[in-house]
Parts: C-alpha cells; sequence; structure tokens
C-alpha cells in the first residue's frame, strides 16, 4: 500500500492511496478528494481497467492496452521511486470515448471482466470505452 499526497488544483492537497496485489495481478488506486473521489482498479490477469466515480452511480469499464498502461512491476517502481505522477501522467495521453451498454449485456460475463472489478461495479449502470484514434471525429 502507497500514500500519495499532491497539491491539487484549487490549493489543497489530493491523496491518492494505491494498493497492489500481486497474487492477483492488480493494482487499487483510491482518490479521496470529497465529491470527486473515485476507485480504479487496473486488473492485469484478465486484462480490464474500470473507475468508479463516487459523485455518480456509474461505472466505466475499459480493456487494457498494455502499450499504453504501464506493466503491474514498472507501476510499483514508479510509485516506489516516488515519480509516479511525473512518469504515468505524461503527455502520452489517449482519449477514450464511453458508451451506456444496452440492455442485451445486462448479464456482463463477469467472470470474463474478472471478480474486483465485478465487486466495484456490479450494482451500478456500465458504460463501455474505447480508445478513439481520432479526436476530430467526436468533437
Amino acid at each position: 500500500v502507497y500514500n500519495i499526497i499532491s497539491p491539487s488544483k484549487n490549493g489543497g492537497s489530493l491523496q491518492e492511496t494505491v494498493t497492489i496485489d500481486n497474487q492477483k495481478n492488480t493494482a487499487v488506486i483510491n482518490i479521496h478528494s470529497g465529491s470527486c473521489s473515485s476507485t480504479t482498479i487496473f486488473d492485469y490477469k484478465h486484462g480490464y481497467i474500470a473507475s468508479r466515480l463516487l459523485s455518480r452511480r456509474a461505472c466505466y469499464i475499459l480493456k487494457m492496452d498494455h502499450k499504453a498502461i504501464p506493466a503491474l512491476d514498472k507501476l510499483k517502481r514508479y510509485i516506489y521511486e516516488k515519480q509516479a505522477m511525473k512518469n504515468m501522467y505524461s503527455d502520452k495521453y489517449f482519449w477514450v470515448k464511453y458508451s451506456p451498454l444496452q440492455s442485451l449485456i445486462l448479464d456482463i460475463d463477469w467472470f470474463l471482466i474478472g471478480s474486483p472489478i465485478r465487486h466495484l461495479c456490479s450494482h451500478v449502470p456500465l458504460y463501455k470505452g474505447e480508445v478513439v484514434e481520432k479526436i476530430s471525429e467526436y468533437q
């Protein structure tokens, strides 16, 4: 478990708690910031990322792109070296479009997604993410 405290845009501080579980091959990032608090799970075993904003009744799921997301051992090293913010939040951003999952997919295959994300997202509406190659198409 790692605690990271960094300055926020409004002059306060932002606290992140990162829990890395090597046996389950997951990283859980909790951001503690009042109404903007969130929980994000990186499930490397199943290849999905899920984020749940605590101020909204929704969960956002994205298939993991291993080229864009640091491997679990690199993530752990970045945090250990106290360079997480500088290395993870670089200029190598990518855009993601989220769409609500239709009623045909209400019975989501949680075995495919994995139990850590099921525990986070099973009782809220789900949104499926896809990486957008051309930003201008969606502006």
